[in-house]
């Protein structure tokens, strides 16, 4: 899976870099030259669905990491399935009465 992110600033592209790096050791990580924003490509050895997951509750720059993902931002033009069902799916639930 492939993603390209943009930040605001060079330390909010640091800090996420530590971030992913920490939470997919096997990823691959690389600055993209730009004159107007802080760019990285990732490339994650998971699914779309995983990395989405994931970026949907990661804390990043401005709220959620999702934000701050561009291919996964297109996709929700018109979502996938897949998208649809995750986002569908209740994120937080209550815990069990004892």
């Amino acid at each position: 899976m492939r993603e390209r992110l943009i930040f605001e600033t060079e330390t909010e592209r640091a800090e996420v870099r530590k971030s992913l790096s920490e939470t997919f050791p096997l990823g691959k990580l690389w600055y993209v030259p730009d004159d107007t924003d802080f760019l990285m490509d990732a490339e994650f050895p998971c699914s779309e669905e995983a990395f989405f997951r994931y970026a949907v509750l990661a804390p990043g720059p401005h709220g959620l990491l999702v934000f701050s993902c561009l291919y996964l931002t297109l996709l929700t033009i018109d979502p996938p399935a897949w998208m649809i069902a995750e986002l569908s799916k209740p994120q937080r639930q209550l815990p069990a009465k004892s």
